[in-house]
């Protein structure tokens, strides 16, 4: 079809004076190339112009098919604005004028289409060299049903998302059942961690991996006996062992599930520290995930802030304190810094009660 175009604006540009142009539907005739292009399911059209004041000098005839349009209507001036979706319709115009200044391009839009419902389009443009003014041929392609199912797609797997959020919520709170005094702080560390990130300017999918793995950083407590995760005292050396092993069991359990985001080395890297004092595996630095760098503050601030079987709530400024003092020591400068400025400075709250 591209060497049938080109020669067709061959001819054209032949017809810059508007007494030869009345010649040009004839000259297609003789090649064929309106039936060609009734044949074909795009409409082909010429426009010219300049990218403020463009106007369509030839369309194929098969708009009626497409659009149940007539040839007349659309090269009446201003008949494309005219139908182009209201939300559409800024973006799409600067667009035109873009694509007229660069020689050529693509866009799609809605469109509305002849009785009145709108259609996805592809619009393609592609400039001729002429003697004076600008001439370009334009494919324009019905995309609804691709774009239809694109939606679909799109929708279905924001619905299967939600669906595995209310799925992780739900396994949260079982594991809270068997360590009641903590309720809320799974759900919580999400919260505080996606803030954080948020600050740091991570976009929205890296902060929805944060919740998700707020959610399960301490499933591997389901491991460790009930009679340590809410004993009330301080634990001893073999129970603190103990339950250090939970952030490598958490890992295990994890490892398999296909999470878009990585949450199972997020629940084995929470406890690491930068100097590689933390555990399990004593990693340093950039050994360290970003996203369990993250976490691990937001953990300690909810972890300090919040009441414990052994001890009552420390409050939010000893929290943020212990930040401070080891940022870039223990924990991520940048991620330290982006906390203190979040729920010092901005003074961004934090729901304690929560669950």
């Amino acid at each position: 079809m591209s060497l049938l175009l080109c020669f067709m604006l061959y001819r054209l540009e032949d017809s810059e004076k508007p007494a030869i142009q009345a010649e040009i539907a004839s000259e297609l005739e003789f090649f064929n190339l309106p039936q060609f292009f009734a044949a074909i399911p795009v409409i082909v059209y010429v426009l010219e112009g300049t990218p403020e004041d463009q106007r369509v000098i030839w369309v194929s005839e098969n708009i009626q098919k497409i659009l149940q349009f007539s040839a007349k209507d659309i090269l009446t001036k201003g008949w494309w604005e005219e139908h182009l979706h209201p939300d559409d319709f800024d973006r799409c115009v600067m667009r035109a004028e873009e694509i007229f200044r660069k020689g050529g391009g693509m866009h799609e839009y809605r469109f509305r289409h002849a009785n009145g419902s709108h259609i996805m389009v592809q619009d393609e443009l592609h400039q001729l060299a002429v003697s004076s003014g600008t001439r370009f041929i334009g494919v324009w392609t019905d995309v609804s049903e691709p774009y239809r199912l694109e939606q679909d797609a799109r929708q279905y797997a924001a619905q299967l998302e939600q669906a595995i959020f209310n799925t992780v919520d739900t396994v949260a709170k079982l594991t809270e059942l068997r360590d009641p005094y903590t309720a809320g702080h799974e759900k919580r560390v999400g919260v505080i961690a996606a803030a954080i990130a948020a600050e740091m300017g991570f976009d929205k999918r890296f902060q929805e991996g944060l919740r998700m793995a707020g959610l399960l950083h301490d499933i591997g407590k389901i491991a460790v006996p009930t009679e340590i995760l809410v004993k009330p005292k301080r634990l001893s050396a073999s129970e603190y062992e103990l339950i250090k092993e939970h952030a490598e069991f958490g890992c295990q359990v994890l490892k398999n599930i296909p999470f878009p985001w990585p949450v199972a080395d997020i629940a084995r890297q929470h406890h690491e520290r930068i100097d590689g004092s933390g555990y399990p595996q004593g990693l340093k630095d950039q050994q360290i995930i970003i996203e369990a760098r993250i976490t691990a503050i937001a953990d300690v601030v909810e972890s300090m802030a919040s009441h414990r079987p052994y001890r009552p709530a420390l409050g939010i400024e000893v929290a943020l304190a212990e930040i401070e003092s080891n940022a870039g020591k223990l924990y991520d400068l940048d991620a330290a810094t982006a906390c203190l400025r979040l729920l010092r400075e901005k003074d961004y709250s934090i729901n304690w009660s929560s669950a």
